[in-house]
């Protein structure tokens, strides 16, 4: 028997199917990784459209002064005054769950340009889109450029950690088997 040649063998071979194993959680990684990209791109491009700044502008306009029609002016801002989310009653209930702002805004019904419903946070973005095909998208951070060279290199660490491992086990056995001189 040869214990360092066996011992490089079964290194070589613990090490090909561990780079089989990780290059297969690479590829599923990988394919969570173009999905969370392709969700963070639609999202961001329905958000950034032109309907959804319509209907931003038209449901969330400044009050307007009951007299003069003219946008009410904060007096101490300076600013317009917009939607009083103050006077919104919060809405508890099976129905109408509360929203992440604490209230339960209805949607916009806009059904334009794939769009069904949008659904309005407390801080005038968007929570989340309906499509009309059904789907809901939320806001997605597109995945970060680590993750794709972790993808890129697993497979290689899949190799080495088990190649060395089994040539560290092999050269502690190793001194274990040899006669004394």
């Amino acid at each position: 028997m040869n214990l360092k040649e066996g011992t490089r063998r079964l290194a070589l071979l613990l090490g090909a199917a561990g780079a089989i194993v990780c290059g297969v959680l690479s590829y599923a990684q990988l394919q969570s990784n173009l999905h969370q990209r392709a969700d963070h791109k639609r999202f961001e491009q329905l958000v950034n459209s032109e309907v959804v700044r319509q209907e931003r502008d038209r449901r969330f306009a400044p009050l307007k002064d009951a007299k003069t029609g003219k946008p009410s002016i904060d007096p101490k801002t300076g600013t317009p005054i917009m939607v009083d989310w103050d006077e919104v009653e919060p809405i508890n209930g099976p129905h109408n769950p509360k929203s992440e702002s604490g209230f339960a805004e209805p949607p916009s019904e806009v059904n334009k340009q794939g769009i069904k419903h949008i659904y309005w946070a407390r801080n005038l973005g968007v929570r989340s889109i309906e499509t009309e095909d059904g789907d809901t998208l939320y806001p997605t951070q597109a995945p970060s450029a680590w993750s794709y060279v972790l993808i890129a290199i697993l497979p290689v660490l899949g190799f080495f950690i088990l190649w060395g491992a089994v040539r560290v086990i092999g050269w502690v056995g190793a001194g274990f088997a040899e006669s004394p001189k």
